[in-house]
């Protein structure tokens, strides 16, 4: 089995490194991925004979398909005598499928833009565009945008980022940069394999068009600051605590209203309550962000081990066992009973019932029928009159709107609203009837 030497051939022949140069004319067979190429020119000039793996282009579907052939004759080709790979840069994917070559780097298209950079910046090619993970703070160097077709792609990915007017840098085909407000970056005159773009990073939070979740915790790093806002320095976890509720409420509002542009508005709202507590936590040395996203995903992990570990499920009621299972396994809790009480009494008495019957009902694999619950209820209305009877009238109730599969927050909602508006119904039609009379007209209109 000979040795594989993989030469970074650059895109120039003045990219060609000595190290890379020595190692095409040491008199082992050279295949090169492609003789598109500035060093296959260089080749023919210095008389050494050489191969190539263009026919590979036409013979697989996709960029993967091909690093993986191209890896494979390359291997075959080295069964019997050492190569040496020539390719336009050692990020390409059939080098990665390579192992234990012996690796020369070369000169990156990219390199007359590196000088550009301000800090940190993120390298990544343009076939990539669908997984780019960008910063708008951080620089980015795009590699390889051979097509417009691929340098529109990139540009919209980029403008989820990105200002659409910010200046990019771009190495062209012919070795010149040119410069381009971000949303011209497909209209450019030519685009190759050797085509860069340099996408400078915004530092100033009121220059962005677009923010993302670490921009929020920027944000509040900035407000509790010294020089910051008075009313953020002077809050805790207790006195946000009302906040939290009431933004909680406002985005179920939305909900109910089937508004999507104010849903995304008011979880926005919610999501700046969490980041408030976050970065109090953090200055206090209680917690930060990252333990509070890493225990809500390690929570989701385990809860879901149908999705991430063995556990089979059928039907959504296997669902919900499998959850209560894993969430009383967590929590060390043995009894139902465990599980009930550790439904937080802070919670509207409503909402903490019904959330214990669901509890109860699904550990107990019992699903109470609306005649059942129906019954219970006439039999309880008919002796209420104390605070014990009337609230197990009142769970009563609940339980019969879970049987009929009904939201109860939602149905005495709806029956609060109708009640105002015949209300109002009463008072515009100049109803001067007594108070018990005019509620009794309420309630049974």
């Amino acid at each position: 089995m000979g040795e594989i030497f993989i030469v970074g051939c650059g895109y120039r022949k003045g990219h060609l490194t000595l190290e890379g140069a020595e190692m095409l004319c040491s008199g082992r067979r050279v295949i090169l991925h492609t003789e598109r190429c500035e060093c296959a020119d260089w080749l023919r000039e210095k008389g050494i004979v050489f191969s190539s793996l263009d026919e590979l282009y036409e013979q697989q579907d996709d960029f993967d398909a091909h690093a993986r052939a191209a890896a494979e004759a390359i291997k075959q080709a080295a069964e019997n005598e050492d190569i040496v790979y020539g390719v336009f840069d050692l990020r390409d994917l059939s080098v990665a499928e390579l192992k234990g070559a012996h690796l020369i780097p070369g000169v990156p298209a990219e390199a007359a833009l590196i000088a550009k950079a301000n800090g940190m910046a993120v390298t990544v090619s343009a076939s990539d565009w669908p997984e780019f993970q960008l910063r708008a703070s951080c620089d980015a160097l795009i590699r390889e945008m051979d097509s417009r077709e691929l340098a529109s792609e990139v540009k919209l990915k980029l403008m989820e980022v990105y200002p659409e007017e910010t200046v990019v840098s771009v190495r062209m085909p012919n070795g010149g940069i040119a410069t381009t407000a971000l949303y011209n970056l497909d209209r450019l005159k030519d685009y190759d394999h050797r085509t860069c773009a340099y996408v400078p990073g915004v530092k100033a939070l009121d220059k962005l068009e677009r923010y993302d979740f670490l921009h929020l915790i920027e944000i509040m790093k900035r407000l509790l600051d010294p020089d910051g806002c008075p009313w953020d320095r002077e809050q805790t976890h207790q006195s946000l605590r009302q906040y939290m509720l009431e933004e909680a409420y406002e985005a179920g509002g939305a909900i109910d209203d089937d508004d999507p542009d104010h849903l995304y508005d008011e979880l926005g709202d919610l999501l700046f309550q969490v980041a408030f507590h976050a970065e109090l936590g953090r200055r206090h040395g209680e917690f930060d962000i990252s333990d509070v996203t890493t225990a809500i995903c390690e929570k989701m992990i385990r809860r879901h081990s149908h999705v991430f570990g063995n556990d089979q499920v059928v039907s959504t009621d296997d669902v919900n066992s499998l959850w209560m299972k894993n969430k009383m396994a967590e929590r060390c809790e043995n009894k139902v009973s465990d599980s009930l009480r550790d439904v937080t009494a802070s919670m509207p008495a409503e909402m903490r019932a019904s959330k214990v019957l669901n509890r109860a009902s699904r550990a107990l694999a019992y699903k109470e029928s609306v005649e059942a619950a129906r019954q219970d209820l006439i039999a309880l209305a008919e002796s209420a009159d104390d605070e014990k009877s009337v609230g197990d009238l009142l769970l009563c109730a609940i339980a019969l709107a879970r049987a009929c599969k009904i939201d109860s927050e939602v149905a005495l909602n709806g029956a609060v609203a109708r009640l105002i508006e015949r209300f109002a119904k009463l008072e515009d039609e100049g109803n001067e009837a007594a108070p018990e009379t005019a509620w009794r007209l309420v309630k049974l209109s």
